[in-house]
């Protein structure tokens, strides 16, 4: 509750936690100019989030360049009833 009312409150800085909570829409530009600029400013002036979003940003370019895993053909159909049998079971 105290969080959410010093987001409320306050002149629209983002602080660390913000950060690494919207480092991926930051990173893969899926935030409003707003909060892309807020986040702009607190990584000037903060060395561990910069470090952070350098890191994660590696991750993900590592990540990328995986190849992609195809699931066998019968994998939907094993999900699919596999949470059938979980909810006749409770």
């Amino acid at each position: 509750m105290n969080r959410m009312l010093r987001r409320m409150f306050r002149r629209g800085d983002f602080d660390c936690r913000d950060t690494r909570e919207l480092g991926s829409d930051y990173l893969e530009d899926g935030l409003a100019p707003q909060k892309r600029s807020a986040i702009q400013s607190h990584l000037d002036k903060c060395g561990p989030c910069r470090a952070f979003i350098d890191s994660l940003s590696a991750t993900i370019g590592i990540l990328a360049r995986l190849p992609r895993a195809t699931p066998p053909a019968s994998f939907k159909q094993s999900v699919l009833d596999r949470t059938r049998e979980e909810k006749q079971s409770h």
